[in-house]
């Protein structure tokens, strides 16, 4: 549904309503654009034409509803690899999904984060956030990062919190854009004594043409290589919250 149609058959305010909810396509959007015309709030990297938010929570009432709780954060990379983190980690915590479009500069992601934030109380959140920010601004994009990070930490001050660099892009243009949002976002995690999960580095020396679906996006054997070191990832700093307490 495009925002003109929405707006002709629900009104801007019903519109505003449905793309924060943004059940929508998984599949990152056609390039970005600002249209002051656009009927939802301000933007600052502007709207994808397509704005989504798709968040799954699993083993809620049946009888592995008591393992610690896992949240992982991102976009539709992390719609590729979560089946497989949750394959790896069956029986030892569970885990939970947040994926989006939205940059961490708009209006909405803090809102949409904070959602799932207060859902449940967690043990680990691997948060990532970056593919969707590419045309947005380095210096805006960096504060809206640390804004999001400290969200975090204030809502889940027991949960370890871990950053996950974004993924390398067949675009080789791209992928030094990429580069560049993982060293800022590097030095604000390092600032918050907040450790690092690199999954550009484990992904860049993959050959793109037989590995990436798209620009974007990755084959299965792909998505289970970063599915397990998430997962790896994932126990061991459970494990070692375990053992601090």
């Amino acid at each position: 549904m495009t925002h003109k149609q929405t707006d002709k058959t629900i009104g801007s305010r019903a519109c505003r309503l449905l793309t924060v909810l943004a059940l929508g396509a998984l599949l990152i959007g056609g390039g970005v654009r600002a249209d002051e015309d656009c009927p939802v709030s301000e933007n600052l990297r502007g709207h994808e034409n397509t704005e989504w938010s798709r968040g799954y929570a699993y083993h809620l009432t049946d009888a592995k509803k008591g393992l610690p709780r896992v949240l992982l954060v991102g976009d539709s990379i992390c719609c590729g690899y979560e089946g497989n983190v949750r394959r790896h980690l069956e029986g030892k915590v569970n885990v939970s999904y947040w994926a989006s479009s939205y940059c961490v500069t708009s209006p909405n992601y803090l809102k949409l984060l904070a959602f799932y934030l207060d859902e449940s109380e967690y043990a680990v959140i691997h948060f990532n956030n970056g593919l969707h920010s590419l045309k947005t601004p380095d210096d805006d994009w960096e504060k809206g990062f640390a804004a999001a990070l400290d969200l975090i930490q204030k809502k889940q001050p027991k949960a370890k919190l871990v950053w996950c660099s974004s993924t390398p892009l067949a675009d080789a243009a791209l992928t030094e854009k990429v580069k560049k949002l993982n060293e800022r976002g590097r030095k604000v995690a390092e600032k918050r004594g907040i450790p690092e999960n690199d999954l550009f580095s484990l992904l860049d020396p993959l050959d793109r043409k037989e590995n990436w679906t798209d620009k974007y996006h990755h084959k299965p054997p792909v998505r289970e290589k970063a599915g397990r070191q998430i997962a790896e990832t994932i126990l061991k700093y459970q494990q070692n919250r375990g053992d601090e307490r």
